[in-house]
């Protein structure tokens, strides 16, 4: 495949840098005002920055977690018009905006700022395709008929059955280009929201690290010892090292008195006794050690699980603000630091203490004077090591967190490759990972400088120990016994040794440490959400909730204190059993409704109630429990369908096969379970109707099929099947937990409309029945037939009743549909 010209790629799943809008939309390019300001414009994205606190300046988190779908979507397709690319691949951009923003960007950026470029649009709304120049229609994975709209339904009988099934009558449906009333307006004035100040004073959405400052407080070495059990253990470590340490000295004293027949024994007794000592200092050795590493596994055990623990019941806004590296790093890096290097030092730096102290010791009972010079030396010896201690732990924390940041960019760009390769910006974020890689390496260097420092003093520190020995046995050749004179000297010989490695194993322990601290800072500082379990004088039924009423009253919330209402003053009744649709203009807190149901976050003001009973009051395993959800982004984990469908083991094969017909994934036909069915995981599910989905035996020579069978493997975020096909397996989830309450978070954004029409006809048939549905739907085709229609703006409700009266009403639904081409037989349940 060859390329004439430069490729900009917008994919189908937005990825986004964790920087500003700014930022992403640029994309490593130069900053034109005047052309940055057109695309924004065609992008419909000056009224989102009117709305923000900083403009385009806000920082938008890991994977643009602050912003909805259709943000994240329009960036994505600002940062591919501004790259100025002769050639634009757009998959499937228009699904996760409402029709009033898709055809404004269709209008103006497509068909606009576009117009001159080769542009590639893989797409499911039909209605667009009459204003391309060629329509390349698609079935299993080749190219079927290529020409123009009016040609290909003239020429392709598959083509055109393809069209009507998707409700699309005429190719010149009515358009409507004015804005949907009671939106924010898009025009050239909301150009006002782009700050001029790149560098000025704004709240981070991403907050730094914290960096303890100081030395490591008594408090984690004391949580460290009682996370290991006991502090008794500790005093249990400390009473085998002096036990041990006692017999080491006696060992080297018996030898002296053999040598000197001190005491005047026989030759076999004093060997009798150096066997004896140096057995025992083995077995206490191996004694110590073995205590040592269980009390520090046991300890880095708990911690390690008390933080994990944390992080799994922290609040949703902890993980808008802190970046996936960083908390990466603390589970892996700092883990393994308390399992292996803390461990380790700790019984070291033991070993080498008690050495050390029983030197001191031992050359003072028989050479007093030495005490002398021990002390003026130990306060050298003390200003140098805590000059050390103070600087090798701040570069330890520095390097830490330089570390937890190269995390975040280097995770960053392997789940991005894909559009940075489209881009040609490899060199751009190779350079990037380099110069944190850099940064890494210079604290990591300077720990090393920081070493070399300490040793030069610490060695004219034991010479000087070792001259004022030598001094002293000089002066009491006399007094004291030659034997134990020699015995001295070489213990005052290694003393340089023993002092520089005393002091490097205490450092290497108290930068250990601050990984031990930064563990304990999820433990102790997280903020948590609310309990799990409600309070057992709430006495909540095992069958709650029974008819699925809902009230919002009056609610209430922001996602984080200094941030503006997202819902204000939001209030809606809706009766059990009642099928609700929910729409409006992209951003105007559609999807917040939801999370305040699950209690991701809490509310600011007013409650919400569920069968007469404050959500606010039930645990959130009961609640989370009780109701099910279809994600615009659903989730899918490593493993098989079983365990994605059913990862608790509760139903049966029978019912996940069900489910997964009901979901469309497979043909309604019994026998097809038997048959080992495939279906095509590369091509999207808007390419063709379902009903045309190839199902073929699985063939080894085709890799490009995966079998849907319950025991299909799934990738990691189920990257092995298209987004189409990972919402229709969340459908499929979504039917096997049978909930009173179901939510559908525009839960069919990235189908084919053919295969939108059979998933809705489900959910009014099976998911639904009986049951409280609250749907968010940019297609307002897939509400036409619901209960009641509610239309939202800025967090507030503008209207509300049944879709039919709202249409009769001319107003801002009514809009909505003629922008949409629906029209009054639309809804009537044909």
């Amino acid at each position: 495949m060859k390329f004439n010209s430069n490729v900009a790629y917008c994919p189908q799943s937005a990825w986004l840098q964790n920087a500003t809008i700014r930022q992403n939309i640029l994309f490593g390019k130069d900053f034109n005002r005047d052309f940055y300001n057109r695309v924004t414009h065609a992008c419909a994205l000056e009224a989102d920055f009117a709305l923000l606190p900083h403009g385009d300046l806000t920082e938008i988190g890991e994977k643009g977690i602050t912003l909805s779908g259709g943000q994240k979507q329009r960036v994505n397709i600002a940062r591919a018009i501004y790259s100025d690319a002769g050639i634009v691949l757009l998959d499937d951009p228009l699904s996760a905006v409402d029709a009033h923003v898709g055809n404004h960007i269709f209008n103006q950026a497509i068909s606009g700022l576009l117009q001159k470029k080769c542009c590639v649009l893989v797409t499911h709304q039909l209605q667009v395709l009459h204003r391309c120049d060629r329509v390349i229609w698609m079935m299993d994975g080749r190219i079927e008929a290529v020409g123009e709209y009016e040609r290909l339904l003239e020429s392709s009988a598959s083509f055109q059955k393809f069209v009507q099934t998707s409700g699309i009558v005429s190719s010149h449906e009515p358009r409507v280009n004015g804005d949907m009333e009671g939106s924010t307006s898009v025009s050239h004035e909301g150009a006002s929201a782009l700050s001029d100040n790149a560098d000025g004073d704004k709240k981070k959405l991403m907050q730094d690290d914290v960096k303890a400052v100081n030395s490591v407080p008594w408090t984690v070495y004391r949580v460290w010892m009682q996370s290991s059990g006991s502090i008794f253990n500790i005093a249990a470590v400390l009473f085998l090292m002096c036990v041990f340490r006692a017999a080491n000295l006696l060992t080297s004293l018996s030898l002296a008195w053999w040598v000197s027949d001190a005491h005047g024994l026989s030759r076999a007794s004093y060997i009798g006794l150096y066997a004896g000592l140096g057995v025992a200092q083995a077995v206490l050795l191996f004694t110590f050690s073995m205590v040592t590493c269980i009390v520090g596994t046991r300890a880095s055990q708990k911690m390690s699980n008390d933080a994990m623990w944390q992080i799994l019941r922290a609040p949703i806004v902890f993980f808008d603000t802190t970046p996936l590296g960083r908390i990466i790093h603390r589970f892996t890096k700092d883990v393994d630091t308390m399992d292996n290097n803390l461990t380790d030092s700790f019984r070291q730096y033991l070993i080498v203490l008690s050495s050390l102290l029983g030197s001191f010791g031992f050359i003072i009972a028989y050479f007093h004077y030495f005490a002398i010079a021990l002390a003026i030396v130990s306060v050298v010896l003390v200003l140098a090591v805590s000059y050390y201690r103070c600087s090798a732990r701040e570069l330890k924390r520095h390097h830490a967190i330089l570390d937890g940041a190269l995390f975040a960019r280097f995770s960053e760009a392997l789940v991005g490759a894909s559009t940075i390769r489209a881009y040609k910006r490899e060199e751009y974020y190779v350079r990037d990972i380099y110069r944190a890689i850099d940064d890494m390496d210079g604290a990591y260097f300077l720990t090393f400088a920081n070493q070399r420092w300490l040793s030069l003093r610490l060695d004219n520190l034991g010479n000087i120990l070792s001259f004022t020995t030598g001094m002293l046995a000089v002066t009491t050749a006399l007094v004291v016994s030659p034997s134990i004179t020699g015995l001295i000297l070489s213990y005052s010989l290694s003393l340089v040794g023993i002092i520089q490695i005393t002091v490097r194993y205490f450092a290497d322990v108290d930068n250990s440490m601050s990984s031990t601290e930064r563990l304990h800072q999820y433990t102790s500082s997280l903020a948590r959400e609310a309990s799990l379990e409600e309070d057992a004088a709430l006495r909540l039924r095992s069958s709650w909730p029974e008819s699925g009423e809902i009230v919002f009253e009056s609610v209430q919330m922001r996602y984080r204190p200094e941030l503006p209402l997202v819902l204000d003053n939001f209030s809606l009744t809706i009766r059990g059993g009642e099928r609700i649709g929910i729409v409006g203009r992209t951003g105007a807190g559609k999807s917040t409704i939801l999370s305040t149901l699950f209690r991701l976050t809490e509310l600011s003001g007013g409650r919400i109630m569920i069968d007469g009973v404050d959500i606010a009051q039930v645990g959130l395993h009961s609640l989370r429990s009780r109701l099910a959800i279809i994600p615009q982004d659903p989730t899918l984990f490593r493993g098989t369908i079983r365990s994605n469908l059913d990862p608790f083991g509760r139903h049966s094969d029978l019912e996940m096969w069900n489910a997964l017909r009901q979901a469309h994934l497979l043909p309604r036909e019994p026998s097809s379970e038997a048959s080992g069915l495939a279906i095509d995981a590369t091509s999207d599910a808007t390419d063709h109707s379902l009903r045309d989905i190839r199902i073929a035996a699985h063939s080894p020579e085709n890799n490009k099929e995966t079998r849907i069978t319950l025991d299909a493997i799934v990738e990691e975020e189920g990257l092995n099947y298209s987004l189409g096909q990972r919402q229709l397996l969340a459908l499929a989830r979504a039917h096997l937990r049978n909930a009173r309450i179901t939510l559908i978070d525009e839960g069919t954004s990235s189908v084919d409309s053919a295969t939108d029409v059979l998933v809705q006809k489900t959910i009014a048939q099976e998911l639904s029945s009986g049951k409280t549905l609250i749907a968010i739907a940019h297609r307002l085709r897939t509400v036409l037939l619901y209960d009641r229609v509610c239309v939202m703006d800025q967090g507030r409700i503008v209207e509300l009743g049944p879709p039919l009266e709202l249409w009769e009403q001319a107003g801002i639904f009514r809009g909505m549909c003629d922008r949409s081409g629906i029209t009054q037989e639309d809804f009537s349940d044909g």
